[in-house]
């Protein structure tokens, strides 16, 4: 019977416990119950900050070819059809070609994986791809065939001249943009454009190279 009465004891005791804890917690939560948002983070595991890592390369990788340098530039291109006497006299034609066009250089950002992009706490670094040309192309709005001069013989025009005298113009444009550092300029650019992005995700300094 002693035995009985000790463990009746011991469960009102335990219950006792439990109801006062319960309002010990009731009135906490009442009372401090504004401060557990700050507390919580405090005593909850906080995950690595590696893991905007990947956050970073789809960013980037969303900003697609980034053209951050274009080079405008108008060129004279003559063009003249060759052979041999008796050729130059029945298709013998020299076209002069005046054109226009851009160039555009950059970065192309999908090149860029995990593996180009490490972040350590708040400092990313990141892998740049080399710069190069974008694209080249005339403006077909101020490009145009200054002259045409035929053989005294020739009656059918040969419009692959034009042509030959058009690509040759987009080589020269092009080259003439490759001498003047467009790819210098490019790279410093996108440089800029990179790290203008990153910091806007929080991170306060990003290497690149």
């Amino acid at each position: 019977m002693g035995n009985k009465g000790g463990g009746l004891g011991t469960t009102l005791v335990l219950a006792l416990v439990i109801v006062v804890s319960g309002v010990a917690l009731g009135v906490g939560l009442a009372r401090y119950g504004s401060l557990l948002p700050i507390v919580g983070p405090l005593l909850g595991e906080k995950p690595p900050r590696t893991t905007t890592g990947p956050v970073v390369v789809e960013g980037i990788q969303e900003l697609d070819q980034l053209a951050t340098v274009r080079w405008t530039e108008s060129v004279p291109v003559t063009r003249e059809s060759g052979g041999d006497i008796v050729d130059r006299l029945f298709s013998g034609e020299k076209v002069i070609v005046i054109a226009t066009g851009n160039v555009e250089a950059g970065v192309d950002l999908g090149d860029i994986q995990k593996d180009d992009v490490s972040v350590s706490g708040d400092t990313v670094t990141i892998d740049l791809p080399e710069p190069e040309i974008l694209s080249s192309s005339l403006d077909e709005e101020k490009t145009r065939v200054y002259d045409r001069d035929f053989s005294p013989l020739n009656v059918r025009p040969d419009d692959d001249l034009v042509e030959m005298a058009r690509l040759r113009a987009v080589e020269k444009i092009e080259a003439a943009a490759r001498e003047h550092k467009i790819l210098e300029t490019a790279e410093r650019n996108a440089e800029d454009s990179i790290r203008a992005f990153v910091t806007t995700l929080g991170f306060d300094e990003v290497r690149l190279r």
